[in-house]
């Protein structure tokens, strides 16, 4: 195979690699039944921070997304290590500019699990440090991305919280042996507020109770000026009860407490004029109004995180978690809980857990919990706002965004994993695990979905829908699915949770969406968002990183990655021409 020679560019006409030692690089090539008479991007792909013949950097995993930083005079690859090194590379070279060591006492290792947050030259990490016995902190440190040491003016932020329960008789406490940071760091601002807001979200890991669902609402202003003891603002917990027996070995198999707020991409941020709202799924768990028991839904929180659902009181007064009332929850203004439409079957996994129970009693005995995946906000004209939020059991909801118990639409975009001959290999992993991606036909919004199956039988892969609107009513229309339903590689790629999708637009093409489908060797795929075409792929070095967000900057994408069975780590860079 005949590669093109890359050719050191001067920033930032173009950002491309210089020339550090022998690369890979790879033509993309088109599945047959896909083929394109345009000319197919040409992909090239080097490892950072080295090559591949020489020694691999990063001696533990990287699960958090990686970062670019565009403030200094060159732009930087930010790499969030498992082990708590924070490293600095050159994103044209990939030469290593630097690293930070978390802090952590004798004896205790650091995890990092969340994505960071850049808030100017400040980069906000949430990471956990863990004993012989488990976990035994969560903190948040601020590191100066000018100095690449950690800002003195921040000391390190240990969370803690304690909140009455429902019925106010006991108190439920953050438990950190109990409680794991999946999620982004987010940031929000408001005007009477100089530095803004950091919320940082818990759910758990082992789904061992008791566990719930925690968000801390911080005060950068308040932290930097008045030390860690004023920093914490607020802190909602999903689910406020003190007792959580199970007699499951899981305890998202049953309909108590968690409700963990623990989707990779974190809360998304609704701003509205000078305000702003969260909008926060949450995972499997209790669902119960009259104890303000929140899980398995999406809640529109305000800033100081006092939630008030907003349910109608009459019609919501007999609350049944396993049945609840159509008429209660589609009264509730800041609370969608999942639901079928009008026609819809049920839920029904071929394994047949699900014959006996109820949809929302499925949605927990499954592990099919809402809060698996993040919300996104579509503009379907200048008056109109709607919500797309996916759920772990393979559906899209469309929501009205001022009034999250209006449903307008579900969609079933995968069927449920397993068959009784073809059983799920890991059911609770269930069918989406991510955070669609938006971009518009003309007037037309197309929400694309990355989802995938745990069998032989059934299709996955990335699956389009528009939204339309018929006498003032949005609704999903599907649009194209990749790979083609109907072909070999629909039931053979797309078996485990993939990367983030990341959008690019190239100017032959319109808008690409590029996901990585994970495996021993895994692989990158450009697909144009106008009809659901490949027009790019490539085997990458190692495995990729499932529900990791590629960076998408100048002709280049930038990912994580690992060898497969090892905790080795890198970056690889793929530059499209």
């Amino acid at each position: 195979m005949n590669c093109k020679a890359i050719h050191k560019h001067h920033y930032p006409k173009k950002l491309v690699a210089s020339q550090i030692g022998i690369v890979l690089c790879v033509i993309s090539l088109a599945v047959s039944q896909q083929a394109m008479s345009d000319k197919l991007p040409v992909l090239l792909n080097h490892i950072y921070p080295s090559n591949v013949h020489s020694s691999i950097k990063f001696d533990a995993p990287i699960l958090a997304s990686p970062l670019l930083d565009l403030t200094p005079s060159k732009p930087q690859l930010i790499i969030p290590v498992t082990d708590g090194i924070v490293s600095f590379l050159d994103a044209e070279t990939g030469s290593n500019n630097g690293q930070v060591t978390l802090p952590a006492s004798p004896g205790l290792r650091i995890l990092i699990m969340s994505t960071p947050v850049q808030i100017d030259r400040n980069l906000i990490v949430l990471y956990q440090t863990l004993g012989k016995k488990g976990r035994e902190s969560h903190r948040l440190a601020v590191i100066d991305l000018a100095t690449r040491q950690l800002n003195s003016a921040f000391s390190i932020l240990e969370l803690n919280a304690e909140l009455p329960q429902a019925d106010g008789k006991s108190v439920v406490k953050f438990n950190p042996a109990h409680a794991f940071s999946h999620s982004t760091v987010v940031y929000a601002h408001k005007a009477e507020s100089k530095s803004g807001f950091l919320y940082a979200a818990f759910g758990n890991a082992a789904d061992i109770q008791p566990f719930h669902g925690w968000l801390f609402e911080i005060d950068l202003d308040a932290w930097k000026q008045n030390g860690t003891k004023a920093a914490v603002k607020s802190v909602l917990v999903t689910t406020p009860e003190s007792q959580c027996k199970v007699s499951a070995k899981y305890g998202t198999r049953e309909m108590i407490c968690a409700g963990g707020i623990w989707t990779p991409a974190g809360p998304q941020v609704l701003y509205q004029k000078d305000d702003y709202a969260l909008l926060v799924p949450t995972g499997n768990g209790q669902v119960n109004l009259a104890r303000h028991d929140y899980a398995n839904s999406l809640m529109r929180v305000k800033p100081g995180l006092q939630f008030d659902p907003q349910c109608n009181r009459e019609f919501c007064k007999s609350f049944n978690p396993a049945k609840p009332s159509l008429a209660c929850i589609e009264s509730c203004k800041n609370l969608f809980i999942p639901r079928l439409k009008a026609g819809d079957k049920p839920l029904r996994p071929g394994t047949g857990d699900c014959d006996q129970r109820t949809f929302w009693e499925c949605l927990a005995w499954m592990d099919y919990d809402l809060g698996a995946n993040a919300p996104v906000i579509v503009n379907i004209s200048a008056q109109q706002s709607v919500i797309v939020q996916a759920g772990k059991d393979g559906a899209a909801y469309l929501l009205d965004a001022n009034h999250l118990g209006t449903m307008y639409d579900r969609i079933q975009l995968v069927d449920t994993c397993g068959t009784k001959l073809d059983p799920c290999k890991l059911d609770w992993r269930g069918m989406m695990v991510t955070q669609p991606a938006v971009s518009m036909l003309g007037q037309i919004p197309v929400v694309i979905f990355p989802t995938f199956v745990s069998d032989e039988t059934h299709a996955a892969g990335l699956i389009a829908v528009q939204i339309l609107v018929q006498d003032g009513k949005p609704y999903f229309k599907p649009f194209w699915q990749f790979p083609d339903p109907e072909s070999p590689n629909a039931t053979k790629t797309f078996r485990s949770p993939p990367g983030l999708p990341v959008m690019t637009h190239l100017s032959k093409h319109g808008d690409v969406i590029w996901i990585v489908d994970i495996g021993k060797t895994g692989t990158l795929y450009g697909v144009r968002i106008d009809d659901g075409k490949l027009i790019a792929r490539t085997s990458l070095v190692g495995t990729g990183v499932p529900l990791s967000r590629p960076i998408a900057f100048g002709n280049r994408l930038y990912m994580t990655s690992s060898q497969s069975g090892k905790k080795q780590s890198w970056v690889e860079s793929i530059q499209y021409q």
